[in-house]
């Protein structure tokens, strides 16, 4: 019988966790699925787990590439793969709901939903898990609405047809990668509806993607900039453009906000990649949108000045706001270094 659902695993070295996470998924109450495991080049154990799980259950399918080659080039091979018309997409160090197919194609079923956006609860590593959610009625969803939420793969239950007829795919590469695809489904889906309810279980832990420091934690960056020419190809600028260009300058500071804590050496080019990429428009938006402010819009408007944009005295009082938080920030790297290194 054809299954109703794909669900798609990339998995690489994952081995403590991947054992719970696909005995959530085989213990689904809608047992119409297949779980697709990509096995991206794991060299821990987790092919081993992923075998004896497949001895046992004939719904679980394994993928393997022969090189390991990233998030996105995963979940695309799942796309390619999937025989189900409809698509869910699991982390394998997460934990989901076992009702999370059943309730996601209820909500289908019952809107006529192509996309169907959910809820999710986050859990340290190590701490009990949350309790299953209470049911919830799906709701017509605002566009906008759903674009201020996180732009999670796993937190939508999404048509195949969509996907492959709109030529959605994740970038290869690069992290961020939900972003695109989270902009991409809530603006071309012809009827998204949001379940308030939280069906994943999202683990905090070190060494995941979530923990760089490096460099590749401003892959935002290219992110937006591929985000804002499907806009214009797409005919969506008019009406979302002001809209994405906050958001941009909402992940210039974000990003600073995390370099000024765990990798400050990254904070001068960070700074010039903002430079370089601020429209006049967007500026005018920084100086006096409604929705842009606070410690965000003093660091945009201190440290991201174009040359081309002449001081005013609009920025004094977000130059000394900012430059105050910035010498606390100093002191707090100063005082870690200190105790860090302390014989």
């Amino acid at each position: 019988m054809k299954p109703e659902v794909s669900i798609i695993m990339p998995v690489y070295n994952v081995e403590p966790y991947l054992g719970t996470c696909l005995d959530a998924l085989r213990r689904q109450t809608y047992a119409n699925i297949e779980i697709l495991c990509i096995d991206d080049a794991s060299t821990d154990g987790s092919p081993e787990i992923l075998a004896e799980a497949a001895r046992h259950d004939a719904r679980i399918k394994i993928i393997r590439h022969s090189a390991n080659r990233g998030l996105s080039a995963a979940r695309n091979t799942g796309i390619n793969t999937a025989a189900a018309p409809w698509i869910l997409f699991v982390d394998s160090d997460d934990l989901v709901s076992e009702r999370i197919c059943e309730r996601t194609l209820a909500a289908t079923q019952s809107t006529g939903a192509d996309v169907v956006f959910f809820a999710h609860t986050a859990f340290q590593d190590g701490e009990p898990l949350p309790p299953e959610p209470p049911a919830a009625e799906a709701q017509p969803a605002d566009r906008r609405a759903l674009l201020r939420r996180p732009a999670f793969a796993w937190t939508k239950l999404i048509r195949t047809e969509l996907l492959r007829t709109k030529d959605i795919k994740f970038p290869d590469g690069l992290c961020f990668e939900d972003v695109p695809v989270h902009w991409r489904l809530a603006l071309e889906s012809s009827r998204p509806v949001f379940l308030d309810e939280a069906l994943v279980w999202y683990r905090q832990r070190a060494g995941s993607i979530t923990y760089r420091t490096d460099w590749s934690r401003a892959d935002g960056i290219i992110i937006h900039d591929q985000l804002g020419v499907w806009l214009e190809r797409s005919g969506e600028w008019p009406e979302y453009g002001d809209f994405f260009l906050l958001e941009q300058l909402r992940n210039f500071a974000t990003t600073y906000a995390f370099f000024s804590i765990f990798n400050p050496r990254h904070l001068p080019r960070l700074t010039h990649e903002a430079k370089q990429r601020i429209t006049p428009r967007q500026w005018q938006l920084a100086l006096s949108s409604p929705e842009f402010f606070g410690w965000m819009r003093d660091y945009v408007l201190t440290r991201c000045r174009p040359i081309h944009i002449a001081w005013s005295w609009r920025l004094v009082r977000p130059f000394f706001q900012h430059s105050a938080r910035h010498f606390l920030r100093l002191a707090f790297h100063a005082v870690r270094r200190l105790f860090r290194f302390k014989p």
